[in-house]
């Protein structure tokens, strides 16, 4: 009953719901549940032991530091306690004879290495004063002199005083990793001052303390920096800055460098006032868990894909004319019986094939009957516009020849002609899309021909600019404007008549600009152009701006509303249109 159940629900379900819903959710989780619940409590596990490794790593590292001082602290008191030394050293060497000083010098020099050798080789130069002060010294570094030493440490004899036996901490050569200890030197019976000591020890030792780096410069093991209270940053071998190390006070925290994580604890020094930092490299740290997480992540995608490949191996037959479905549809260009599918099978794709055969049949019809007609009945449209801008350009051009005879001026008349036959040539055989430089040459054949007929009120003022000249916009467009400028505008003025055609270009457009000083535009007019003149082409007001209006609907049909003429008077007198066309680089 529960097979018959399952089997009735596989059946109602589509090939890709098969699939997704029943075959590869169920093995996905299984095998991520047994795989993944294996593998992330092992990792974990690893990870918490590789932390708390180097967690004990990072701690013995600063208790190495501390120990080491502690050292110095402890091997500096055979100035403080021994009784043989003090003997020797107290002795004024100025009541000696030279053979007595020098057996003294090598007595002094024999603790002093004594110290060195218990203290280790990183310390670079110990030098003693006593009361008398005679001095005795002993440095690695040869090109230092004697009295170097003796200046630097008298003046620290006061400090000291003050100090009455602890460790005063100087850096005046950390640039070269040398720390300066000095301390009193006290009779441990009365407690006098007898002296003043001073040793310098070199920070070396810290690189050797933090343990090996890896090929790649990062710390795999503890890194270290030491500051002083003062915020002085006395050690550092990790990549961290002084403020950044100082923003982890008593604490610990998590810093990024260099596209690695690290861990930072710091914590107070128990043998002087130092602070100091464990540096853990975390992503050195967890490399090898990491990269064995990309190796297992890695052979569990390849079993994943096996199992996958198996279910697509069995399921290829059911599948596949879903592909093919798909590869057909994906290769569709154009809505004709090309792109019909064809369905041999019985299932659910037989339906849904020829659902799109008909979607594709009825697409193709739309085209055929609404698109093709529409772009027909648009380029009728455009047609007839020129046509009707044509003859009325044609007339009044006629009407100037003739005006031209009257006035018995044949040179006049040949240009005119000869101006005349070169637009009309530009309007019946030239391209519909011409640059701003061509129209720009027929305007000037035409205002050359309305100049001879104005020839004493009518001035004209051309300003395009030159990087507008290789733009294109259609024909016929500004040519019928300034006409209108002239027949309705400057014509009936009893004065000078002037026309301005100027030019502008903006980041989406080009604008150019039609300005007179005629009697303006009537009030209707205006109001037309606010509204929508293509519904008011029977009135009797807008016959006589037929050239505007035409304009106006050609620029619409072929670029859309967002661009077209704006009509306004000005406050002085006179009127301007704006034209708005699109930038267009080729015709």
């Amino acid at each position: 009953m529960a097979y018959k159940t399952f089997n009735r629900f596989l059946k109602s379900l589509s090939i890709k719901k098969k699939l997704t819903y029943t075959l590869i959710p169920v093995i996905l989780v299984t095998y991520l549940l047994s795989v993944g619940s294996v593998y992330m409590v092992s990792f974990h596990e690893t990870k918490s032991i590789v932390n708390q490794q180097a967690q004990t790593l990072a701690n013995q590292r600063t208790q190495l530091v501390d120990s080491y001082l502690d050292q110095l602290r402890t091997e500096t008191e055979i100035f403080m306690f021994d009784t043989a030394f003090q003997k020797r050293f107290r002795t004024n060497r100025s009541t000696l004879s030279l053979s007595q000083q020098e057996e003294l010098n090598k007595e002094i020099t024999q603790y002093m290495y004594s110290m060195i050798i218990s203290c280790n080789v990183y310390v670079e130069s110990i030098t003693l004063i006593n009361n008398h002060l005679d001095s005795y010294n002993w440095h690695m570094d040869g090109r230092n002199s004697y009295s170097a030493y003796i200046s630097r440490l008298l003046p620290l004899s006061d400090t000291l005083t003050e100090l009455d036996g602890g460790i005063l901490y100087t850096y005046d050569k950390l640039d070269q990793g040398v720390v300066t200890i000095a301390r009193l030197i006290k009779d441990p019976i009365y407690g006098r001052k007898i002296g003043i000591f001073m040793l310098d020890f070199n920070l070396g030792f810290l690189n050797k303390m933090t343990g090996v780096r890896t090929k790649d410069q990062s710390a795999a093991d503890a890194l270290l920096a030491i500051a002083d209270q003062n915020g002085d940053i006395i050690y550092n071998d990790s990549p961290f800055s002084k403020d950044e190390l100082f923003s982890v006070q008593n604490g610990s925290a998590r810093l990024s460098a260099d596209g690695m994580q690290y861990q930072i604890d710091s914590s107070k020094s128990d043998a002087n006032d130092w602070i100091l930092y464990s540096i853990i490299n975390e992503t050195a740290l967890y490399r090898n868990i990491n990269r064995n997480l990309v190796w297992q992540v890695t052979l569990i995608l390849i079993s994943m894909l096996l199992i996958f490949a198996v279910i697509l191996l069995v399921s290829r037959t059911l599948s596949g004319q879903f592909r093919h479905f798909i590869e057909t549809v994906s290769h569709t260009t154009a809505p004709d019986v090309h792109a019909l599918i064809t369905v041999d099978s019985e299932d659910e794709f037989r339906d849904l094939a020829q659902v799109y055969n008909d979607m594709i049949l009825r697409i193709n019809h739309l085209i055929e009957t609404v698109y093709t007609k529409e772009l027909l009945l648009k380029n009728a449209e455009l047609k007839a516009f020129q046509a009707q801008i044509n003859p009325h350009f044609l007339y009044n051009t006629l009407d100037c020849i003739n005006g031209l005879v009257d006035l018995d001026r044949p040179n006049d008349i040949k240009k005119t002609i000869t101006a005349l036959a070169s637009i009309m040539r530009m309007s019946i055989k030239g391209k519909e899309i011409m640059t701003v430089r061509e129209n720009i040459r027929y305007i000037n054949e035409y205002m050359f021909i309305e100049q001879l007929r104005y020839p004493d009120n009518l001035i004209f003022l051309n300003e395009i600019p030159e990087e507008m000249m290789e733009f294109y916009i259609p024909k016929l467009i500004l040519q019928p404007i300034l006409e209108n400028s002239v027949i309705h505008g400057t014509s009936s003025l009893l004065g000078k008549g002037m026309i301005a055609l100027l030019g502008k270009e903006e980041p989406d457009a080009l604008i150019f600009t039609v300005s007179d000083n005629g009697v303006g535009f009537p009030e209707a007019i205006l109001q037309l152009f606010r509204e929508s003149p293509e519904n008011h082409l029977d009135d009797t007001q807008t016959q006589s701006r037929l050239g505007l209006l035409n304009i106006q609907k050609r620029i619409h049909l072929m670029y859309g509303t967002e661009y077209g003429l704006t009509l306004q008077n000005l406050p002085a007198g006179g009127s301007r249109v704006t034209i708005r066309l699109p930038k267009i680089t080729t015709p």
